[in-house]
């Protein structure tokens, strides 16, 4: 996952323009993150539904150097969240600041024999540390560590899981190689009695760009299928083929919008969605952005129409504020042709949501959004998705962060 950030309809004096010019030559790099501020995905579990969320920007410290901004993960970044058993009536944190560093590429979730698990691949600093994966234990109230540094580079842009007959899989994304698959199988016990998992690698350069703003796995008829949206030639999906041993391509170049926040899937009455989510103002990050630059030059900017145009654009007179908006796109045509169409209109929400997730919950689908104000809103899919999806607003504004 690759953080960006754009200026859209934008409204900003040259002189401003010259003051970005100038600081992007001085600006410290910014730590590697994802397109969300943190991790935050489904998982399930035989007690329930939950929310997990790693936060990306926990750090214990940082400081600029002149190869950029280095900075020290926080080790208890994760927390997880139980859905009650009436979505409409909110959560309740299950855990908070578990065991787990800031410092990953990518988090996702699979199960193994009925166990539920947590993947990460960690962030190295010169050398890779590997993959990591824990087992959520029996009561949902913490996990053990079931495989520690587990073979695999850091330079993968996305990853995902899939389960396939039953079995869980990883797919990661290298930067240079293409797509690689593993298996994810049972390793016996530890010398205390604890579960292990092993990685096994299944495929090796399935040929992929590196170049995709979104991949995420969906499901038709129980079989795992790869989105993906190229930044240039649309949507593309892939059929995974039996055994995970390679990908078969059955949609190329798929009209579908790129300035979405998250694409998540979703599945009603057994068939395939996908949410396209625009919940971040990118002008408004890129007007915090160069105030916090100047802040970090101490000032640099005090005095001219630059240091105007900083005091400015907080106002309504420099900056067009975004508004944030969701809709569901439906997954039709057959298992080896597929299409995409867009069902329902565009339903406005917050654009100040900075995490967002689907799960599904009781045969219903669900939204969870997580505010920059803390909080965490929950949205209904109606049982036609065409009619999008409604506020369960019956306890949820419950705090998150």
């Amino acid at each position: 996952m690759i953080r960006t950030a754009r200026f859209l309809r934008q409204r900003i004096p040259v002189a401003l323009l010259s003051l970005a010019i100038l600081l992007s030559i001085f600006q410290p790099l910014p730590r590697p993150a994802g397109a969300s501020e943190k991790f935050v995905f489904p998982f399930y579990h035989t007690t329930g539904t939950y929310i997990f969320a790693l936060d990306l920007n926990r750090i214990v410290d940082q400081w600029y150097s002149p190869g950029g901004t280095d900075w020290k993960p926080d080790t208890r970044a994760a927390k997880w969240l139980r859905i009650n058993d009436n979505p409409a009536t909110g959560f309740g944190t299950v855990v908070k600041d578990a065991k787990m560093s800031s410092a990953y590429v990518d988090v996702t979730s699979f199960i193994l024999n009925k166990d539920t698990y947590i993947f990460g691949l960690h962030m190295g600093k010169g050398k890779s540390v590997g993959a990591n994966i824990w087992r959520i234990n029996r009561d949902a109230t913490g996990f053990d560590l079931a495989l520690y540094k587990g073979k695999m580079s850091d330079r993968y842009n996305h990853v995902v899981s899939f389960q396939l007959k039953g079995e869980p899989y990883i797919l990661g994304l290298h930067e240079k190689v293409g797509a690689n698959i593993w298996h994810i199988r049972d390793d016996g016990l530890t010398r205390d009695g604890k579960k292990k998992v092993a990685m096994d690698l299944v495929k090796y350069k399935s040929p992929m760009s590196p170049n995709y703003r979104f991949l995420t796995v969906f499901y038709r008829e129980g079989h795992p299928y790869i989105f993906g949206l190229h930044k240039d030639v649309g949507a593309n999906i892939w059929r995974v083929q039996d055994g995970g041993k390679g990908m078969d391509l059955v949609l190329k170049g798929a009209k579908f919008p790129d300035i979405y926040n998250h694409v998540l899937p979703f599945q009603l009455a057994g068939r395939p969605y996908l949410f396209g989510v625009l919940s971040v103002n990118h002008l408004k990050d890129n007007v915090d952005m160069l105030k916090e630059l100047n802040l970090s030059m101490g000032g640099l900017v005090t005095t001219g129409l630059a240091a105007d145009a900083l005091v400015e654009i907080g106002g309504t007179g420099w900056v067009e504020w975004g508004k944030g908006y969701a809709c569901i796109w439906e997954i039709g045509g057959s298992a080896n042709s597929p299409t995409l169409k867009q069902i329902s209109k565009r339903i406005p929400i917050s654009h100040r949501y900075r995490d967002v997730t689907a799960f599904e919950q009781g045969g219903k689908s669900y939204l969870f959004g997580i505010h920059e104000e803390g909080f965490a809103n929950i949205w209904r899919v109606n049982d036609n998705p065409a009619d999008g999806f409604t506020l369960d607003n019956v306890g949820y504004r419950s705090y998150v962060w």
